[in-house]
């Protein structure tokens, strides 16, 4: 052998020895980098080192649209490359890789007709060949990978089965950073949602305070992790005890938070005395004054005076709570107007009356009469009242009667409002 051959022999045989170091280091990529930007510069970078190219560009699916996203680039013009490159499925070389899922390499770019030369006009980049492939992961096509301008000539087909080899390792490693993020994106909900569970659980009374001659029961139970529902018990500074059950528009995280800043003002307005109607007049009006996006809240409040039974009712556009005696059930043709926040200076009425010994009373939200079943029938106000008929006159087994017919009916079909009960029964 020549000498001249064995030195070209000696060079090509360390240049493939570099170029296998530098697919190593892709390898350890897929279990080192798990933070998808650095991965992807990393992978451009280690690439255009191996494949002896003047750039590399990486265009990821868009799953929405079924673009094609330009999201990386070794190459000059990086700012500009992310602006101009969307390219539908089957549009340029990269459209074309990706709709056939098959690698393309091209020695003269400007003799395809498939090549889209807009890029190059728009930012003076002059391509002259390069190899696209597939990037497939679990099956799934998720990009193309592209090397672009060889700098010693043409890419040969011996690179473009390097390429190949290659691309396979840099999807696995995007899709290993892909889910990674997707679990730490998970497990930042679900804090968020126990925090947000947490404040507005903070909110909500622990337990039912102790009233000789008296018992109370609630149960609430959100569509989601959190809700808009509420329900408060507040002893007042005359002595008299009031209970009200609202819901807030909206569903989630949003209502919950709005929810602890109108639990706040009910109370403060309540600390201020006055009828039930002039304590949601004033609610109401300040309310009007720092709701946004057409936030609202329904409220049913009624203020008991617990030793001569006396009760006074106002309502603010919420379902009229269910009375239950030993002789009869009904629901009272309570005061009533818009639910709080939509209409500035309502003077909202109030009902006075007696609340008899053995009298239950339930207050609810409407996702109560509004739950469907699988067959998507509602469970509505008519079989609310069947039911409470064997409803027992006692407020902890009632709430608890009363959840377990909800369950019944509803069976496996999915929760789309808040429920929120609360009864109180006078005792005999």
């Amino acid at each position: 052998m020549k000498l001249d051959d064995s030195q070209a022999l000696l060079k090509r045989c360390r240049k493939q020895n570099e170029r296998l170091q530098k697919a190593l280091e892709i390898n350890h990529l897929i279990a080192g980098e798990l933070e998808l930007g650095p991965l992807l510069r990393q992978i451009m970078e280690i690439t255009q080192s191996i494949m002896d190219a003047e750039g590399c560009s990486l265009f990821l699916i868009d799953k929405q649209t079924g673009d094609l996203v330009f999201h990386n680039t070794t190459a000059s013009h990086e700012a500009q490359m992310k602006e101009l490159c969307r390219l539908s499925m089957g549009c340029g070389i990269a459209g074309w890789c990706a709709e056939h899922s098959s690698t393309v390499r091209l020695n003269d770019v400007y003799s395809d007709s498939r090549f889209a030369d807009e890029f190059d006009k728009l930012t003076g980049f002059k391509t002259r060949n390069m190899i696209c492939v597939p990037m497939i992961a679990r099956g799934q096509l998720i990009g193309v990978s592209q090397v672009i301008n060889h700098h010693h000539g043409d890419f040969s087909l011996s690179e473009e089965e390097l390429m190949e080899s290659l691309v396979p390792m840099e999807a696995i490693a995007i899709d290993n950073a892909r889910t990674h993020q997707r679990l730490l994106d998970k497990q930042m909900l679900k804090h968020d949602l126990e925090l947000a569970k947490s404040i507005q659980n903070s909110f909500l009374p622990s337990s039912m305070p102790d009233v000789a001659g008296y018992a109370a029961s609630t149960y609430i139970h959100p569509a989601f992790e959190v809700g808009g529902d509420f329900f408060d018990v507040v002893t007042l500074s005359d002595r008299r005890i009031a209970y009200l059950l609202g819901d807030i528009s909206g569903k989630g995280v949003s209502a919950a938070m709005v929810m602890s800043g109108v639990l706040q003002a009910l109370r403060s307005e309540l600390n201020h005395g006055g009828s039930a109607g002039e304590i949601l007049s004033r609610y109401n009006q300040s309310l009007c004054q720092t709701a946004s996006n057409g936030m609202f809240a329904s409220i049913a409040l009624m203020i008991l005076d617990p030793e001569t039974g006396i009760v006074e009712s106002a309502n603010a556009g919420h379902p009229p709570p269910i009375h239950l005696s030993k002789q009869r059930i009904w629901q009272a043709d309570e005061a009533s107007g818009p639910p709080g926040g939509i209409i500035s200076n309502v003077h909202y009425d109030c009902e006075t009356a007696v609340m008899e010994a053995g009298e239950m009373i339930l207050f609810y939200s409407d996702g109560l009469t509004d739950a469907r079943n699988e067959q998507q029938q509602m469970i509505g106000m008519n079989r609310i009242l069947a039911w409470m008929q064997d409803a027992p006159a006692n407020a902890p087994a009632c709430i608890d009667y009363l959840t377990k017919r909800i369950n019944s009916f509803v069976g496996d079909a999915p929760q789309t409002d808040d429920i929120t009960l609360m009864a109180l029964i006078r005792r005999d």
